[in-house]
């Protein structure tokens, strides 16, 4: 069984939780630094509530807005995509310990 949580947004099914923009907003913003600040927190309170696991970021480059999920996109240039994904998920993940195997991805965290 695979347990995880859907914090596209934050961990915003939590009371109390900090719910940050969607990723469509984020992306109009440019700033991968408001990003990555967004995916440690966002990894903190998913820490404290003890799920293994989140189901985002969305890494979808959506260029069709009747996709109901546009949202969810950082932006339809693939460029924008690519620089958010590789800021947020580093973040989400946690850093690397020293001593981890670099043939193996690391998932675990602070």
């Amino acid at each position: 069984m695979i347990y995880g949580i859907d914090a596209v947004h934050g961990h915003n099914n939590i009371y109390k939780a900090t719910i940050s923009p969607h990723n469509v907003g984020l992306g109009a913003t440019r700033d991968p630094d408001l990003v990555k600040r967004i995916g440690a927190a966002t990894a903190l309170e998913v820490r404290a509530t003890g799920s293994p696991c989140v189901f985002s970021p969305c890494i979808a480059v959506c260029r069709d807005p009747r996709w109901g999920r546009c949202y969810e996109s950082y932006s339809e240039q693939p460029e924008v995509v690519e620089m958010m994904t590789e800021i947020i998920i580093p973040e989400l993940q946690g850093d690397v310990p020293p001593d981890s195997r670099k043939d193996v991805p690391y998932v675990g965290g602070k």
